[in-house]
């Protein structure tokens, strides 16, 4: 398992956190099960697969539109 460092911003805020799972999909599951205000809106970005960001190592992107706002995350593989 790795620690992944998930940057979410959506509605004028910027969330932090860090979490361990074994691929950058499996984090957002992990945090989608939660129960936190947050869980729906994990649960909509997990339903893709993130993106390699094309030239940097151990980097993630994925978004979605939630409740007519979008979303964005950024995940970076912190350890392994």
């Amino acid at each position: 398992m790795s620690k992944f460092t998930i940057i979410l911003e959506f509605a004028g805020g910027t969330y932090i956190r860090q979490i361990k799972a074994t691929s950058p999909q499996g984090a957002l599951k992990k945090i989608a099960i939660g129960n936190h205000g947050k869980a729906a809106l994990f649960r909509a970005l997990s339903e893709d697969k993130p993106v390699e960001i094309e030239g940097i190592d151990n980097c993630w992107c994925c978004s979605t539109v939630y409740r007519g706002r979008l979303a964005l995350v950024n995940m970076v593989k912190t350890a392994e």
